[in-house]
């Protein structure tokens, strides 16, 4: 019987999250955290000394070149996402590309475009599917009616970098996603519809929307009232919560999504608290696909879809009116294979 292949990994983007990543894979049995790049050399090669890592280098095209990396760590500034991910496509190598996917559209199918033509198993990291208090809501409530949910966190220093329009976007693209993504996964119908209300309201100095209320309409006529923002986190749901409905069944998701309780003929159940689990909980039904030649646990394609309902939002919120996401531009995203 022979012994799995080690998978040697490298990690693009030496930043806070990068080391959540950089943490997983330097315990991780079966994987092999090779090499580090960033474009401080300093930075890099600090990651290296503390995880391990084969080297570190401040020039990204030798990870692509290198033949030993069978996969990719993307975690950078949300801007360089797409050509970070046409070059590790384009070099044949898997990778993870921590959310959003990007920040237009056009960056969105230039990311998906890679992937289909180059063949590569390739991860989104809207790692709030894998919770396991979600995965037993999911499978607890199959089809919602009504569903509430939210991410409001305190408040964001304006020369944060994902406060930049083009780095970053703001709150509701950067940080908002994780919970359209999570309430897009929790419904069984695509969404069709978008109505949102919102703006600026605490970084006059940047071009951004950092409070939202969003409104979404599904296929099969269920709803859901989305809250976004950077205006202080709610001292008893948490920054994560969600809750849905069906007619017969409910839950709560709190704690950070980590708590659940569930109600039936009117007997509430809660279930115990699970720990967060950071990367880990992601990045090992990656690594299995990977290890196993399957489809990728979160596929770019459904991260586009989720930047593509967040922009509808923004564009609701700039115009005020409805956005229909089955026509042009929104349309071809919201198709998944």
């Amino acid at each position: 019987m022979t012994s799995p292949r080690l998978l040697r990994a490298a990690l693009v983007g030496c930043g806070s999250y990068g080391a959540e990543h950089a943490k997983f894979l330097s315990a991780c049995p079966g994987v092999q955290l090779h090499a580090v790049a960033d474009l401080d050399p300093a930075r890099a090669e600090q990651f290296r000394q503390a995880y391990g890592a084969g080297y570190a280098t401040a020039d990204v095209a030798r990870i692509w070149a290198d033949p030993a990396i069978d996969v990719v760590w993307i975690c950078t500034q949300h801007h360089t996402h797409a050509p970070l991910a046409e070059a590790a496509a384009a070099a044949g190598k898997h990778f993870f590309l921590e959310k959003p996917l990007a920040l237009t559209l056009a960056d969105c199918d230039r990311i998906v475009a890679a992937v289909e033509r180059s063949g590569v198993i390739a991860s989104s990291g809207f790692k709030l599917r894998f919770f396991p208090a979600v995965v037993a809501a999911r499978a607890f409530l199959t089809k919602p009616t009504l569903t509430v949910a939210q991410v409001i966190d305190d408040h964001w220093a304006s020369d944060f970098w994902a406060n930049d329009p083009v780095q970053g976007g703001g709150n509701v693209l950067s940080q908002g996603c994780h919970i359209v993504d999570t309430v897009l996964h929790l419904h069984p119908t695509g969404p069709v519809r978008v109505y949102a209300a919102g703006g600026n309201r605490h970084h006059p100095t940047r071009d951004i929307v950092d409070t939202a209320a969003i409104t979404l309409t599904f296929a099969d006529g269920a709803v859901a009232n989305l809250a976004i923002g950077d205006v202080g986190v709610p001292p008893h749901t948490s920054k994560f919560a969600l809750q849905q409905s069906d007619g017969a069944r409910s839950f709560s998701l709190f704690n950070r999504l980590n708590s659940l309780m569930t109600r039936v003929d009117q007997q509430v159940t809660e279930h115990p608290a699970e720990v967060e689990a950071g990367a880990a909980v992601i990045d090992r039904p990656f690594l299995a696909a990977v290890a196993a030649g399957r489809p990728a646990p979160c596929t770019v394609q459904s991260a586009r879809r989720t930047t593509a309902v967040v922009l509808a939002a923004v564009e609701s919120i700039r115009t005020g009116r409805v956005v229909d996401l089955t026509a042009p531009p929104y349309a071809a995203a919201m198709q998944l294979p």
